[in-house]
């Protein structure tokens, strides 16, 4: 006997609702970014992120080996945790993502100031950033959920 009683879990009532996973989307900067690499393996980076038009969105230089692994194959999962946020702690969110690459320098016309106003909370530091990241060889990458799971830690004590 190992000691341990089986208990029958309700994840059900442990998943965020949607004005929470909102919530914490909105507190938190950064998240994994997780892409399959040509061979299989998956890989990981942790990326600041905007949420906005109900995807994630973050940048790369051109050259990184995650650009043309998300284009070769666009399944991707993202995971975003409350730790170090504003959010209530033990909160988290994971998707799976499709990708899509823009290489369209319009689409930096928002995205920039954008991201640069989640990294710094100085408006002139951040347009300064922002027109320093658009003259770089940059893609913007937009991860579109397509399922999600969530989980908060906190409700196994209540």
């Amino acid at each position: 006997m190992s000691g341990f009683e089986e208990v029958e879990m309700d994840f059900a009532r442990l998943r965020l609702s949607e004005n929470e996973r909102a919530e914490l989307l909105a507190a938190q900067t950064e998240c994994t970014l997780t892409w399959l690499r040509g061979d299989g393996w998956p890989v990981a980076a942790i990326q600041t992120y905007v949420w906005e038009r109900d995807a994630f969105w973050v940048t790369s230089f051109r050259d990184r080996p995650r650009v043309p692994c998300l284009i070769a194959e666009p399944r991707s999962a993202v995971a975003v945790s409350s730790a170090g946020s504003a959010a209530p702690p033990e909160r988290m969110v994971s998707a799976r993502t499709l990708a899509t690459v823009h290489t369209d320098p319009h689409v930096g016309n928002w995205f920039y100031p954008a991201f640069c106003r989640r990294a710094t909370s100085d408006d002139a530091a951040a347009t300064v950033m922002a027109r320093a990241l658009a003259r770089q060889d940059r893609v913007i990458i937009e991860l579109r959920p397509q399922s999600w799971n969530s989980f908060d830690g906190g409700r196994l004590r209540g």
